[in-house]
């Protein structure tokens, strides 16, 4: 009986110790839910900072204080300030980041909903955006805790390490192509020798205003009146624009990464081409058309300099060496948009990344992917066949939101 009893004895104390083992691990149950709870938060928000650098920063910027005062020219950024050093930026973050867990649910539902359908100057990343959604719904979710949590001096640590730098918005790019701007008419005729009772110098009958985010460049151009021209509409920025002339009843809707073209006859005078997107014309998306009489085009080549040329073609004489080419990725677009380069010809190409984000150069049909690092500059050779191919960022994302550009082989 003795061994029994002290048998018992054993059990019974184990069975207590268990007990009490399961007591304290059911008493800590709230505070490991909790910790679990903080661990799936702080991995959501790293993935949140890595969306916004991707796709927000050159709106926001790197600590998220977008705009210094609405429409304010200087920094380039367009975005609403969702924190940061400035009053704007403060009085924001104190919303979105408020201990008050009606006010928080509040701006967290008017976030998401943001990124989402767009708003004002900011196209839609969700269910909103046409074509489809650039960002998924566990991203958009990952954003919002991300703006509702985040340390902003990190956010702006991790943009600066991933830039090299302080990423600024890119001055207005060189003209389409990369060849320098048209001259005027006046100065055509001048750098022509032609002297004051010359005339005009004669004007093309196709012009070029890309629009961006939030300009159009040129902000000028001038048309010979009374003539029809064409004007091509590439819009180059990640956001949806227009391009409105009220006087010629002209309105063409552009989206991101896409290029429009009218053609107009305009009698002598001013008018102003604007984007006639809610808020975009406010924020200086404004640029002047002046029309007015121009000599006549060029005269066209003579029977013998016709002539000339076909001896030359005849003799096989020898292509222009190709030139090397230069195609920048900013935030979030190449520059220049369209490429020409002689057909069966090694051309190099110089690839800098002048944005805050990675970026890629591809060209499906040639084989071409190539990373790029922000800040770096990487070099590759193309010789294509005749034909018109597409450049693109495979990041994604970025060839959505109008990262694409045109390689004409010819």
């Amino acid at each position: 009986m003795g061994a029994v009893q002290k048998l018992a004895t054993v059990v019974i104390v184990g069975m207590v110790a268990l007990a009490t083992l399961l007591v304290v691990y059911l008493a800590d149950e709230p505070n490991r839910m909790a910790a679990e709870v903080v661990e799936k938060e702080e991995i959501a928000i790293e993935r949140g900072i890595s969306t916004y650098l991707q796709n927000c920063v050159v709106c926001h910027g790197p600590a998220g204080e977008g705009y210094s005062e609405p429409g304010a020219e200087g920094t380039g950024r367009i975005g609403m300030p969702l924190g940061g050093d400035t009053e704007l930026g403060q009085a924001a973050q104190e919303l979105n980041q408020s201990e008050d867990p009606i006010v928080r649910q509040e701006r967290y539902d008017l976030i998401t909903e943001t990124i989402h359908q767009g708003r004002g100057l900011m196209p839609a990343f969700g269910r909103g955006a046409e074509g489809g959604a650039l960002l998924n719904d566990e991203q958009i979710h990952e954003l919002a805790l991300m703006i509702q949590n985040v340390d902003w001096d990190l956010v702006y640590n991790e943009t600066i390490a991933a830039s090299g730098g302080y990423p600024t918005f890119p001055p207005p790019p060189a003209p389409a192509g990369g060849g320098q701007p048209t001259p005027a008419p006046a100065e055509a005729a001048q750098d022509a020798g032609a002297g004051e009772d010359a005339g005009d110098a004669a004007a093309s009958n196709q012009f070029t205003v890309e629009s961006y985010d939030i300009y159009f460049e040129p902000t000028e151009i001038e048309v010979p009146s009374d003539t029809e021209v064409t004007i091509l509409l590439p819009n180059l920025g990640a956001a949806p624009h227009n391009f409105s002339i009220d006087a010629l009843d002209v309105s063409v809707d552009v989206a991101p990464g896409e290029t429009k073209e009218v053609t107009i006859t305009a009698p002598e005078g001013e008018y102003e081409y604007y984007c006639n997107i809610p808020g975009h014309k406010e924020a200086g998306m404004v640029g002047t058309l002046i029309s007015r009489p121009m000599a006549a085009a060029d005269k066209p080549a003579t029977a013998d300099e016709d002539a000339a040329a076909d001896e030359v073609e005849a003799a096989g004489e020898a292509p222009d060496a190709a030139t090397a080419q230069n195609v920048t990725s900013f935030d979030i677009y190449f520059e220049p948009a369209e490429v020409t380069i002689p057909a069966n010809t090694d051309v190099p190409f110089t690839l800098p990344n002048d944005g805050a984000a990675p970026h890629n150069f591809s060209i499906d049909e040639l084989g071409i992917s190539i990373d790029q690092a922000p800040g770096s500059t990487e070099e590759t050779v193309i010789n294509a066949p005749p034909g018109t191919y597409e450049y693109y960022c495979n990041v994604p994302g970025h060839k959505e939101a109008g990262m694409v550009g045109t390689l004409i082989v010819e």
